[in-house]
Order: C-alpha cells, then sequence, then structure tokens
C-alpha cells in the first residue's frame, strides 16, 4: 500500500537495540524495505542491521569546529577526559578565585563547542549512489541542523523533521558563547522546521506547544511495540517478590534521570537498612551508572543494559518498574515535553510504573491522565519511601495499574496502527517539492 520512497535517515545515534533512540528508529522502520534505507550517522553503538544495512558514520571530516576552536581541538579531548562530560553539564558554577582552567573553560564554552557540517567527497559520493527521495532526521545540535539543510537542497529532497526532547529550550543556553551561539541555533532550527515538508514530535504535549513556538502543526510519534512479540511475556498475576524488586532500565542522562535515580537508590538503600526485603536493579551503561557505585549494596544492583531478546521477560518478572526524572529547572525544561523510549515497554509488560518527576512533565501528565502510572511529583526520598511502602503493601492496587497500563499500551502503542500511520505520513511527505 505504499511507494517506499528512498530515506535518507539522518541522525546522531544509529539503528540499534541499545539506546532509546536507537530502538525507536529501528522499531518504527521495521518492515521498510531495506534497500530504500540509509543511515547517515554520529555513533559508537554497534549497529543492528535487522532494518537497515547501509550506513555512513560522520568523522571530524564532516562535523568541523568553527573556527577558531578548531586551533585547539587537540586539547579539548584532554579536557572532556579531565572535567568528566561534556562542558556545561549540570551542577556547574560560576568562577571563583580558585577556579581551575577546567572550570573557566566550561564557564566560556557553555554546553558545547560550535561545530558546522561539511558535505565531503566521501559523504557525498555515498549519498549519490543511494539515491534518496526523501530525508528524515532527529534534529539536536547546531551541526545536525546544518547538515539536515545542506542535505536537503543539495539533493532537493523533502525534508521531515522528528523532536525528541525539548533541547532548543536548553542547549547553548549557558557560558559566555551562549548569548551568541543560542540565537544562530534557534534561528536556523526554525527556518528548518519552516522548510520541512512535515514534523513530527515525540508526543501530543510537545506538538501542541512546538506548534505555538513555531507556527506549524507536528504528528505524533513515539516508540511502536510489536505487541505479539511481548505479550507472551506480560503479568498475569501481581503477588509481591521476596525480595521486592524495583527495576530502572535504560540510559541515564544527566539532564534527564541522573539526580532522580539516585534518589531512588538512596531510598531503597534506607529502607532495606530498616529490616525490608527490598532491592533496585539498574541496567545502564557502566559508563553512565558510575556515579552510583557508591551506593552499591545488596539492595542497589548495577547491572549493564540488558539483553534485548531477555528484555521482554526481565520487564514483566519485576514488581515495579521506575521513571524517574530529574526535578532542577534545566532538567525539567529538557524534559518536559519527552516520552521516554522505555515507557510503551514499561506498559505492555503490565508491571505496575512508578513515576518519579515533576508532574507537568508529559510523562507525569501522561500517567496521571491515562492511570497507567503511581506518581511521585514532589522530590524527596520520603516520599519515595512511602511510595515504595504502599505498592509493596497493595496487591490490588499494582494489579489496577499493571493492567491500566498494559490496555493503553495496546491502545496507543501498537506498532502496527503507530507504525502505519507514520509510513504513512513519509509517503505523504517525499511527494511533496524538496527545498
Amino acid at each position: 500500500m505504499h511507494d517506499y520512497p528512498r530515506i535518507l535517515v539522518v541522525t546522531g545515534n544509529n539503528f540499534n537495540l541499545v539506546t532509546g533512540g536507537g530502538i525507536t528508529l529501528t522499531n518504527l522502520f521495521r518492515g521498510w524495505p531495506a534497500d530504500r534505507i540509509a543511515n547517515l550517522h554520529d555513533d559508537a553503538t554497534p549497529v543492528d542491521r535487522t532494518v537497515c544495512r547501509n550506513f555512513y558514520r560522520l568523522t571530524e571530516k564532516e562535523i568541523r569546529w568553527v573556527w577558531p576552536f578548531s586551533l585547539a581541538r587537540s586539547s579539548y579531548g584532554h579536557f572532556k577526559r579531565l572535567s568528566g562530560g561534556m562542558p556545561g553539564s549540570a551542577g556547574a558554577q560560576g568562577v571563583s578565585a580558585g577556579t581551575s582552567s577546567i572550570e573557566i573553560a566550561r564557564r566560556v564554552i557553555g554546553d558545547s563547542v560550535p561545530k558546522r557540517a561539511c558535505l565531503t567527497g566521501g559523504l557525498t559520493a555515498w549519498v549519490d549512489e543511494f539515491r534518496p527521495m526523501l530525508l528524515y532526521g532527529f534534529l539536536g545540535s547546531l551541526e545536525q541542523v546544518d547538515l539536515t539543510r545542506q542535505l536537503a537542497r543539495r539533493w532537493a529532497i523533502p525534508l521531515v523533521v522528528h523532536m525528541m526532547d525539548d533541547w532548543p529550550a536548553v542547549l547553548h543556553t549557558g557560558g559566555l558563547l551562549g548569548p551568541v551561539i543560542g540565537p544562530i541555533l534557534r534561528r536556523e532550527l526554525k527556518a528548518t522546521l519552516g522548510e520541512a515538508a512535515a514534523r513530527f514530535a515525540i508526543c501530543e504535549q510537545m506538538c501542541e506547544e512546538y506548534q505555538q513556538r513555531y507556527g506549524h502543526p507536528f504528528l505524533p510519534f513515539q516508540n511502536a511495540l510489536d505487541v505479539e512479540r511481548w505479550l507472551p511475556y506480560a503479568r498475569t498475576n501481581w503477588k509481591a517478590g521476596t525480595p521486592f524488586v524495583l527495576r530502572y532500565v535504560g540510559s541515564i542522562v544527566p539532564d534527564g534521570q541522573r539526580e532522580s535515580l539516585r534518589d531512588l537508590a538512596r531510598a531503597i538503600t534506607k529502607l532495606s537498612a530498616e529490616g525490608t526485603d527490598v532491592q533496585l536493579w539498574i541496567h545502564s551503561p557502566p559508563q553512565e551508572a558510575a556515579y552510583l557505585r557508591e551506593l552499591s549494596s545488596h539492595a542497589v544492583r548495577i547491572e549493564g543494559p540488558p539483553d534485548p531478546n531477555s528484555i521482554a521477560a526481565l520487564l514483566a518478572g519485576t514488581d515495579v518498574l521506575v521513571l524517574p526524572y530529574n526535578f532542577d529547572a534545566r532538567s525539567a525544561r529538557y524534559i518536559r515535553l519527552s516520552l521516554p523510549t522505555k515507557a510503551p515497554a514499561y506498559m505492555i509488560s503490565g508491571t505496575p510504573i512508578l513515576v518519579y518527576a515533576p508532574g507537568d512533565v508529559a510523562t507525569a501528565r501522561y500517567a496521571t491522565r491515562e492511570g497507567w502510572g503511581y506518581v511521585v511529583a514532589s522530590r524527596g526520598e520520603e516520599h519515595l519511601i512511602l511510595a515504595v511502602r504502599t505498592l509493596m503493601q497493595n496487591e490490588s492496587l499494582r494489579e489496577q495499574l499493571g493492567r491500566r497500563a498494559q490496555q493503553v499500551a495496546l491502545a496507543r502503542h501498537d506498532a502496527s496502527v503507530v507504525r502505519s500511520a507514520f509510513w504513512t505520513a513519509l509517503c505523504e511527505a517525499s511527494r511533496r517539492r524538496g527545498i
């Protein structure tokens, strides 16, 4: 029923079964003819080739630092290693009399070094050979905006933009360069959205706000589930396990879950110390979970990402799944309009979900409105302890939450419905005139 245009997918992540963006891509495009999809990306994660088999990974030849920062590129890797991440990370404070050179650099640079895209000979030859008819991309930085516009213009093809987080609200708002780079980024993003043949966002709340902010309609598309794969593993009873296990699966982002997950780990540690038979299992990339090592114990277990083939059984075999979000102002702006990739998978498992997040973020509002999650909207370990005790002691509440979450997942996140609408929107966009 579709004419399947050749789609050039331009994203920071590749098609994979590990990261949120990679999983979302893989699930949305599963079934699209493999010879009609190619992925241009900047991702070290091992690719999954079940959906896409044609990849081009960007290098410093295509993504170049803006002068004069390019003169100091060799020093920047050393700076990142010493500072433990990108400049402008949460918690950076003002410069004091004893400020180190690393802190000064963070204050000057802000979120990241400004970069631009270059269409190299190797990249253009690869795109020429593929002969794209439509460009589809996640945007998340100045260089990604620049790259997608250049590609769409060079090959005169329609562009579809998919927004996953409200990064425009927080990126390049700090540092001495923020007042310079920030307006450039937001101006170019607005122009790109104006040129796009179609615009997607991760959930209805983001669509509504972005339509008001940018003056264009957006369609909501998020992770889709092949329900026949998940339902055989779903919960059918809600008796409490011994120990009672809470579980978090996924990435830990500084402006997303980092501090709230620490709150939860501390709350579980306190409960365990009081004699409660409870555990928290965290399944995240080791480098992202390293900050929690000091809390690692019998009660707080830290593991790497689970095997994708066992994830359905893992989620369904847990007493409570947790969706934490930070409460600080920057994080709240960044994730306020987002719905995590893991949410539909959590929901279809039938396992009750504990949402620990500010009450106005999209995920908390969705959980409250549809009744699929137990929401703790006030920050503090004592609030979490009370919530965990309530969930441990109330089997009927766990069953109510689990059944309702599964109902909502089947109604709103079934791949047979979501994927069909997504493909139809892409095909319609491909028939529009390129910029």
